[in-house]
């Protein structure tokens, strides 16, 4: 390889790798249980990242996951963040590697994914599992419902006693 060349590449190599680099991927429509999938690579790692994974959750769920550090060449990454936001809540799951994030409503969400990568042909790839979980009542509906069984209760002892 002639030294220009090198010198090209070596150049292109490191202004490609200065930067800060954020990539926006929409997964779509998701109903649990559902599994996805999500990722980057870069064929030059761009120094530290920001990715946002966004996404429409339909009904109710407590999602878990896993995200795994790549360096298939000469790159290495480190995830250091994985975070869920919604118009309400941002939660933050300080073991990246594996998080999990409960209580999930219906709604619009962003998954975050953070850290810093180095090298050539290197990424990161992870998935995230939504459970569904059970609707629990309000206080308000129970109270109502026991007021409701003591009246019947009520009524049938009345009647019996007239009986």
């Amino acid at each position: 390889m002639t030294r220009k060349l090198r010198l090209t590449l070596a150049a292109f190599a490191i202004a490609a790798s200065g930067a800060a680099h954020a990539d926006y991927i929409d997964l779509g429509s998701i109903t649990a249980p559902d599994t996805v999938q999500f990722g980057n690579s870069w064929l030059f790692a761009p120094g530290t990242f920001a990715d946002q994974f966004a996404f429409e959750l339909t009904n109710n769920a407590d999602a878990y996951g896993m995200v795994l550090d790549g360096g298939w060449w000469l790159g290495s990454t480190d995830v250091r963040l994985v975070a869920l936001a919604s118009n309400t809540t941002f939660t933050r799951d300080n073991t990246p590697n594996q998080f999990s994030f409960s209580g999930l409503t219906a709604g619009a969400y962003s998954l975050f994914v953070a850290g810093v990568a180095s090298g050539i042909l290197t990424g990161y790839s992870g998935s995230m599992t939504f459970v569904p979980t059970a609707q629990v009542p309000e206080p308000g509906t129970l109270a109502l419902l026991g007021l409701g069984l003591m009246a019947l209760a009520f009524t049938a002892t009345r009647r019996r006693a007239r009986v």
